[in-house]
């Protein structure tokens, strides 16, 4: 599935010449206790407000340490945000959704804050960016979880170790946009290495704005408009469509001499960490 929605990207693997797809976006960068909470701050921002948040980029969810939650949040206020109420929230929800549905009404998709808030019978200050509504679920359940398409940011907040995290990354990428991309900031390494082995997430961006995700010189990811989601979202691949995927490789292969590989070289890393 691309911009273009399920029965265009349907259509388009079923023609000929073959082609290469992506699927939902749902992008959920993760803020620990470690990271540099201006910068994080800065890229939330940046990412959600872009184009109306219809970007497939834009993020949809964040996951904040408990330790950082409040500062953050506090961060995000100073920068434009809105931080509903649970009665806004319900208000926003009706708004939002036709009950059942798991499709934002078209309403409310690339409007700005003051608008949508409107739409929900409430009013937000002026220079107000987007609207902040926290969340505990993921699932139909609770459509915050999902693909918005819009200013409105589903805000998550997770105690103890990188773990509950990841959690929380799968179970939402799990209701939508499985495979599409999530993002850390964090110095820990540990905590990057965690979230890139556990999530089923084709790209996870480290301490910058998710946006870039579609290729930028500042990550040497190439420029793409279809990013692909690999197996877990039904796609061929998980790299970034780019020209490279429509060149036809010729590949001249010649006998080589065989070689034996010891046993030991070849699985001491393996049996290293993982026992024989």
């Amino acid at each position: 599935r691309g911009p273009g929605g399920r029965g265009f990207g349907r259509g388009a693997v079923r023609s000929r010449p073959p082609a290469h797809g992506g699927r939902v976006g749902h992008r959920v960068p993760v803020v620990d206790e470690t990271a540099d909470l201006d910068d994080a701050a800065d890229a939330i921002v940046a990412a959600k407000t872009f184009d109306w948040a219809t970007s497939c980029l834009a993020d949809n969810a964040i996951v904040l340490h408990d330790d950082v939650y409040q500062p953050v949040v506090d961060r995000l206020l100073a920068r434009g945000g809105y931080l509903c109420s649970a009665e806004e929230k319900s208000a926003l929800q009706q708004a939002m959704w036709k009950e059942g549905s798991s499709v934002p009404r078209p309403d409310v998709v690339a409007k700005s804050a003051s608008v949508i808030a409107e739409k929900a019978g409430f009013s937000v200050p002026d220079g107000t960016t987007f609207l902040m509504v926290p969340e505990e679920g993921a699932g139909p359940e609770y459509p915050f979880s999902g693909e918005k398409l819009s200013v409105v940011l589903a805000v998550y907040r997770y105690r103890g170790g990188i773990d509950e995290s990841i959690r929380l990354v799968n179970d939402i990428t799990g209701y939508q946009g499985l495979g599409h991309t999530c993002g850390i900031h964090s110095t820990s390494e540990e905590n990057v290495r965690l979230l890139a082995e556990r999530t089923k997430t084709a790209r996870v961006m480290v301490n910058q704005n998710l946006n870039e995700g579609a290729g930028s010189p500042r990550n040497g990811l190439p420029f793409t408009l279809s990013l692909s989601c690999g197996t877990w979202g039904g796609n061929i691949t998980t790299e970034n469509v780019n020209a490279r995927h429509f060149v036809n490789v010729t590949w001249v292969s010649r006998p080589i001499p065989p070689r034996t590989i010891d046993e030991e070289e070849l699985f001491a890393r393996h049996w290293a960490r993982y026992g024989r």
